[in-house]
This record gives C-alpha cells, sequence and structure tokens, in this order.
C-alpha cells in the first residue's frame, strides 16, 4: 500500500484501498467513477478473476464507462524469492509502476518528475 500510495502522490492520483472485493463497495465506485476519467487497479493477485475484473464488470453493469489499467500479478507461476524480488518480476515495485502509468496516462511523467 505504501509503494501504491507514494507512486499515486507523484501522479497526483487518488488512492482507495479496497478492503474487501465482495461485496464490491458500488456506491463508492460510482463516486470514484464520477470524479475520475481513468482508473488504475493495483492487486498482489492474479489480475485475470481478481479485484480489478470485479470494478471492471461492475462498471460495465453500472453503466460507467471508464479506461481501467488493470495492474496485478500475471496468471503464471512465478520463481521463488523475497517478496520485493516477485512485486519487481511482476512489475509491481514503484518504478516499474512508474513506467507503466507513464506510458499508460501520456503527459504524467513529466508531471511526476516535476513533483518527485
Amino acid at each position: 500500500m505504501a509503494v501504491a500510495e507514494a507512486v499515486a502522490e507523484e501522479f497526483d492520483a487518488t488512492v482507495v484501498n479496497m478492503r474487501f472485493v465482495k461485496p464490491l463497495d458500488e456506491a463508492l465506485l460510482r463516486e470514484i467513477a464520477a470524479e475520475h476519467a481513468l482508473l488504475v487497479t493495483l492487486e498482489e493477485n492474479a489480475v485475470a478473476g481478481g479485484a480489478g475484473s470485479a470494478v471492471n464488470e461492475a462498471l460495465q453493469r453500472l453503466g460507467l464507462p471508464r479506461p481501467v489499467l488493470n495492474l496485478g500479478l500475471p496468471d503464471r507461476f512465478l520463481e521463488h524469492g523475497s517478496r520485493e524480488e516477485l512485486l519487481a518480476e511482476a512489475g509491481l515495485d514503484a518504478e516499474s509502476l512508474r513506467r507503466r502509468l507513464a506510458a499508460w496516462r501520456p503527459g504524467a511523467a513529466a508531471r511526476a518528475k516535476r513533483t518527485a
């Protein structure tokens, strides 16, 4: 969570901690979708069938289409290693998150560098 908050601050993004996936807090999701044009989900779980997928499905069901970048673990076996090593391998460490967000959100890299 600390990495997500630090990177989000650089990108002037809002962080919402999903304490649970089910039931999904659809009222909060409506609020977030109303206030933000782009959404990013980040989880230390497989993206396929994970919390990000639940957010995507709810947005569709609620008629709130938004561009969503789902970040999480790949749907494959990860070798053994420390938590930090595995997160880096999956692209979920701070530097990887910065690169992925900047690539997905053009212009964000320049704003992030100015605030870092």
